[in-house]
């Protein structure tokens, strides 16, 4: 989550109070939008759990994410 943290910093100018406030609300909404047994994997894979080597890349973690869940759903093709 540290590196959203630091995107919202460089890309929308945030102070590092509003960045950490409004990476929490994205972590939060995504885990509210999955089901109860993937919301591990959203903290593991944005580095949520305290896991240094989880959040290291967080756009290949959310990748993969994404990819279980279509796995589970099907592709939309």
């Amino acid at each position: 989550m540290n590196e959203i943290v630091q995107i919202l910093r460089e890309r929308a100018g945030l102070n590092a109070d509003q960045a950490q406030e409004v990476a929490q609300a994205i972590v939060d909404m995504i885990k509210s939008k999955v089901p109860s047994e993937l919301q591990g994997m959203v903290d593991q894979y944005l580095g949520c759990s305290g896991d240094a080597q989880a959040g290291s890349n967080v756009i290949g973690g959310l990748g993969g994410l994404l990819g279980a869940a279509e796995g589970m759903f099907g592709s939309k093709g």
